[in-house]
């Protein structure tokens, strides 16, 4: 199997308390914001996650992105390039421009609303070096745990995915970490990521110290275990969630039903928590909160949320 079965590896529900990430029962599926509110605010700013923190429907758990800067910055982004997002073709006269290629001091005169659209509108467009105001720059990873941390202490859990492999992907592991234990939040904080390579480095150097979800290849593993029915009691888990997409299209599930009951209970026997990226589709919403699911990750809790409150769970049918 693909993932870890030696002394290395945790059973993270057996050594540590990591049940915030873990519903007791059904009807307690816990909502991420993705990008930290991306249909409230440009993605991954400030402004984004206030105005989802301040609103109706504020989530359960914060998702962002993580990148290192030129000078050794965590910074929350989520694109290759800066054009995606910012003014930064303007303001450094180039398109194909990465975070890592740039000091913080440098991204700071970005503006990270620029490519932003309300509707046909882009409502941050012409804001441009000092007009830019703080909470449309790039944020570090620190600002954004101290804010959060300052307006609702111990309230909100965190998924922060490490975009890049090797060779940023150690620097941005270490410098992640000990922002974390500096602020008491190994245990709110999940680490994600799509390369094999990040697990691996957090498995060697952080083993019971740091929480991960599983990698794209350690889901397809799991799932293959599941599919034969195969009694994983045994095993020592490196990671403690499956992170997965559940999208359909043209009335197609493009990926095979990870959604369903079945798999969601089979990874709740080994302690795993089953969460899912990134919902917008009332139907898969109601879909996998019937079907027992911890978390989902959307663009817009308050539809998440709406689902939820109309949308009765049968207790007597899930014992």
């Amino acid at each position: 199997m693909l993932f870890c079965n030696t002394d290395r590896c945790i059973n993270c529900c057996e050594t540590q308390s990591f049940s915030c990430f873990r519903q007791s029962d059904y009807g307690h599926t816990l909502v991420a914001a993705h990008r930290m509110g991306k249909s409230v605010g440009p993605d991954n700013t400030m402004l984004a996650l206030k105005t989802c923190l301040e609103s109706s429907n504020p989530p359960d758990v914060i998702e962002s992105d993580v990148q290192i800067t030129k000078d050794g910055e965590l910074v929350l982004y989520h694109d290759l390039f800066l054009e995606k997002r910012s003014d930064s073709d303007t303001v450094f006269g180039r398109e194909r421009v990465p975070v890592f290629s740039k000091t913080y001091a440098e991204l700071r005169e970005l503006n990270m609303g620029a490519k932003y659209p309300v509707g046909d509108t882009f409502p941050y467009a012409d804001l441009h070096g000092s007009s830019v105001p703080d909470d449309l720059r790039i944020p570090k990873v620190a600002d954004m745990f101290d804010y959060v941390e300052s307006v609702a202490p111990g309230q909100y859990r965190y998924i922060l995915e490490v975009k890049f492999p090797f060779p940023w992907a150690p620097r941005i592991i270490d410098k992640l970490y000990k922002i974390l234990e500096a602020r008491s939040l190994t245990d709110r904080v999940i680490v994600a990521s799509f390369w094999p390579d990040v697990s691996h480095y957090i498995d060697l150097r952080y083993d019971g110290k740091m929480m991960r979800s599983a990698n794209p290849l350690e889901v397809i593993d799991f799932y293959g275990c599941f599919k034969r029915n195969v009694d994983l009691s045994k095993e020592k888990f490196p990671f403690m969630a499956l992170q997965m997409p559940y999208y359909w299209k043209d009335d197609k599930l493009l990926l095979a039903n990870l959604g369903q009951t079945a798999f969601i209970d089979y990874a709740h026997r080994y302690g795993i928590s089953v969460q899912y990226y990134t919902l917008s589709r009332s139907e898969d919403i109601g879909e996998l909160y019937i079907g027992g699911a911890d978390l989902l990750m959307t663009d817009r809790p308050e539809r998440v949320f709406s689902v939820f409150r109309n949308t009765p769970i049968d207790q007597e049918a899930h014992p």
